[in-house]
C-alpha cells in the first residue's frame, strides 16, 4: 500500500496542475479523496493513475479545475473497484453501515466572508470508529454520526457521503 496523503497543501502540489487552471494544493481534494480510499482499502494505485481514471469518467474537473472535482466522476471511478453508495446528507445525519469500508464526505464550509467546499476520505479501523484524512494534520480517529455532528457546530455542512463497501469479484 502506497502512503496516504492527509496534508494537501505542499509546495509540490502547489506546482502540480489539476485541471487547466487549478493545481491539487487549491483544488485537488477530491482527487485527494479517492487516492486514500483506494490505497487504503488495498488498490495499489498512484496518484496520477486515480488523476487519470478520474479524467475519463464525467469529466473530472469542474471549472477547468478551479472548483476541484466532479462527485460523479469520483462515484463512476470507484465503481470499478468497490460497491458504492452515494447519499445527499445536507439536511440529515449519516447512517451507520457495517458493510462501509471507508467514505468520502463532501462538505461545505463557510467562515465569515470566506466559504468553499472539501473532500475528506475516512478509512474504517477495526474498532468501527474512522481514520479521517485530510482533514487536519492528524487523523481524526471518531465515530461517524459523532464526526457529522461536530463538523456542523464547526460550521462545516456534508452534503454528500459516499460509502465504499467491499471490492467486487
Amino acid at each position: 500500500m502506497r502512503e496516504l496523503i492527509n496534508r494537501q497543501n505542499t509546495e509540490a502540489f502547489k506546482k502540480t496542475r489539476y485541471g487547466l487552471l487549478g493545481n491539487i494544493a487549491a483544488n485537488g481534494c477530491g482527487l485527494i479523496a479517492a487516492y486514500n480510499v483506494m490505497n487504503g482499502n488495498g488498490v495499489d494505485i498512484s496518484l496520477d493513475a486515480v488523476s487519470r481514471g478520474l479524467r475519463r469518467r464525467l469529466g473530472m474537473a469542474v471549472g477547468l479545475g478551479r472548483l476541484g472535482t466532479n462527485m460523479f466522476s469520483i462515484i463512476a471511478f470507484l465503481v470499478k473497484y468497490f460497491a458504492v453508495r452515494a447519499r445527499f446528507l445536507f439536511l440529515g445525519k449519516g447512517r451507520s453501515s457495517k458493510e462501509r469500508n471507508a467514505i468520502i464526505i463532501m462538505y461545505y464550509w463557510f467562515t465569515g466572508k470566506r466559504c468553499g467546499a472539501h473532500y475528506i476520505a475516512g478509512l474504517r479501523c477495526e474498532d468501527g470508529c474512522f481514520d479521517i484524512y485530510n482533514y487536519s494534520s492528524i487523523p481524526p480517529h471518531v465515530e461517524l454520526g459523532e464526526f457529522l455532528v461536530g463538523m456542523r457546530k464547526k460550521h462545516e455542512y456534508p452534503l454528500w457521503l459516499v460509502d465504499v463497501g467491499r471490492k467486487r469479484g
